[in-house]
C-alpha cells in the first residue's frame, strides 16, 4: 500500500495521467494520446472493467497503515574510524617513499572530511604543514640526501645516533637551512612544535605526536621504523623527557626468583644494589623503542644536537659503573598517607655521571666525583646535566652522539635571524 501512495506521487509530480501508468485491462497497446485515454475512460466498458480488477480491501481486516517504515530504509553508514585508518595505514605505506606531492594528495583526500574526530584532524593537518615544507627546493634536496645517507648507513642498535649524524652531516653544507634553528629561537612556546615539524620535514617521517611521552615521528622504511622524540630547549639542563615511576610490580619484571629472594633477605649492600638496578631497567624499559632527537642554541647561535638512544645507553653505563642511582628524601619529596593517616615521604630518585676528577685517592686510585645526570620531578624526567657535563659524558656512554655546528654568519644578524618570525598579528589577522 505504501509503494502504491509513493508511485501515485510520483506521478502526480511528473504530471503523468495516472492511466497511462497502469496496465492495460484489455490487453491494448498504451497510448500517449491524452485525447484517446479521455476517450477510453469515458466508454462504459472500459471503466467496469477497470473497476472490476480494482483491489478491495477486507473490512474485518483493515490494512493498518501505522506500520508503515515512517522513512525508507538506508545502508547503514560506513565505520568512520576503520575508513581513517585503512586512509592512515595507506599514509605510512606512501611515507617509505617520501614523495611530498603523493602524500599532499593523499592529505587532501582526507582534509574537508567533516566527520574527523579531533585526534584524525589533528594528525591531517601535522602532515599537512610537514609536506608544504617539504615541497621547498632546499629541503626537499636535504631530506634526500639524508634519507640515502640512512638507508646505507645505519646503525639499527643505535639508531639516534645515526639520524643526528647524517642531518648534521647535510646541514653543516647547507647554512641556509641550519640558521631555521636560530630563527626558532624567536617563536618561544610554539618553537618545540614548529621543530619536532622540521625535523620530520628532513626525515621525511610523519608526525605522530606532539612532544609528550610517546614518539613525536615515525621514520618508515619497507624493513624497520624509527621511533623519534624531539625536543627542542633554550638551554641545557632542563630537557623534558616523559613521565616515569616505580611500579610495584617492577621487582618482578626485571629479577629472577634467586634475586628476588635476595631482594628480601639479602645483606643491606645486596637490597641496595637490586633496587637500584630495579629503577635503571625500568627506565630503560619505558624508552626502549626511543630514539630522541634534541637540539638546543646557545646565544652566539651554536647549534647543539644530541641523538641519544636511553635504553642501551642506560643499561650499559650502569654496569659499566658510569651511571649510578642516588636515592634522597627531603621536604619537597612527594608523599602519601597511608590507611592509619601517617603521611609516608617517597625517596626522589637522580642518576649521576661518576666523573674522574683527574687525581687520586689514598690507595692511588682514580678519584671520582658524582655529578646529577638526570632527575625525576614531579612524576617527570629530566635530562639535567649542563653543556660541560653533556660533552663529558656522551664521549664516555655508548647510545650517544653529540655535535656542535657553530654559527659562521655575521654576529649582527643573529637578532634579525631571532625576529625574523610571524608574529601573533600575521598569523591570527591574515587575510585569506
Amino acid at each position: 500500500m505504501k509503494n502504491r501512495h509513493n508511485l501515485d506521487d510520483w506521478i502526480v509530480e511528473a504530471e503523468i495521467p495516472v492511466a497511462a501508468a497502469q496496465p492495460d485491462p484489455m490487453g491494448m497497446t498504451p497510448t500517449s494520446d491524452p485525447a484517446d485515454i479521455s476517450q477510453d475512460m469515458n466508454d462504459p466498458n472500459v471503466a467496469n472493467m477497470m473497476q472490476q480488477n480494482a483491489p478491495t480491501e477486507d473490512p474485518n481486516n483493515p490494512e493498518d497503515v501505522n506500520q508503515d517504515p515512517i522513512a525508507p530504509d538506508m545502508p547503514e553508514p560506513q565505520n568512520e574510524v576503520t575508513d581513517f585508518e585503512v586512509w592512515k595505514n595507506e599514509y605510512f605505506k606512501e611515507s617509505i617513499v617520501a614523495n611530498a606531492n603523493e602524500l599532499m594528495d593523499l592529505l587532501n583526500q582526507v582534509r574537508d572530511k567533516e566527520n574527523l574526530k579531533p585526534y584524525q584532524r589533528k594528525f591531517v593537518e601535522d602532515n599537512v604543514n610537514i609536506q608544504l615544507l617539504r615541497l621547498n627546493s632546499n629541503v626537499d634536496k636535504a631530506s634526500k640526501e639524508i634519507r640515502r645517507q640512512i638507508k646505507q648507513q645505519l646503525d639499527k642498535n643505535n639508531p639516534a645516533t645515526s639520524l643526528v649524524n647524517h642531518v648534521t652531516a647535510v646541514l653543516e653544507t647547507m647554512p641556509e637551512l641550519n640558521n631555521i634553528f636560530i630563527k626558532l629561537c624567536g617563536y618561544t612556546g610554539q618553537k618545540g612544535d614548529l621543530h619536532r615539524k622540521y625535523i620530520a620535514s628532513l626525515l621525511g617521517g610523519v608526525q605522530v605526536g606532539s612532544g609528550g611521552n610517546n614518539e613525536d615521528i615515525i621514520y618508515n622504511e619497507k624493513e624497520y621504523s624509527i621511533l623519534v622524540s624531539t625536543r627542542f630547549n633554550s638551554r641545557w639542563g632542563d630537557v623534558m623527557l616523559g613521565s616515569w615511576s616505580l611500579r610495584s610490580d617492577d621487582p618482578e619484571r626485571y629479577l629472577k626468583e634467586p634475586e628476588l629472594k635476595r631482594l628480601q633477605e639479602g645483606s643491606p649492600e645486596e637490597k641496595d644494589a637490586l633496587r637500584k638496578r630495579i629503577v635503571i631497567d625500568s627506565i630503560a624499559q619505558l624508552f626502549e623503542t626511543r630514539a630522541f632527537y634534541i637540539n638546543v642554541v646557545a646565544d652566539d647561535g651554536t647549534l647543539f644536537t644530541l641523538g641519544w638512544d636511553i635504553a642501551n645507553s642506560l643499561r650499559n653505563a650502569f654496569v659499566e659503573g658510569k651511571l649510578v642511582v642516588k636515592t634522597r628524601v627531603s621536604g619537597d619529596s612527594e608523599a602519601m598517607i597511608d590507611d592509619q593517616g601517617k603521611i609516608i615521604s617517597l625517596m626522589d630518585i637522580s642518576i649521576a655521571f661518576v666523573k674522574e676528577t683527574g687525581q687520586q685517592d689514598e690507595e692511588g686510585k682514580p678519584e671520582t666525583e658524582e655529578i646529577e645526570f638526570m632527575d625525576r620531578k614531579d612524576g617527570m624526567l629530566f635530562l639535567t646535566a649542563d653543556l660541560k657535563l653533556i660533552r663529558e659524558a656522551t664521549v664516555a656512554l655508548q647510545g650517544t652522539s653529540f655535535k656542535e655546528i657553530p654559527y659562521t654568519g655575521n654576529p649582527s644578524d643573529l637578532m634579525t635571524l631571532k625576529r625574523c618570525v610571524y608574529s601573533a598579528h600575521d598569523l591570527l589577522m591574515r587575510q585569506c
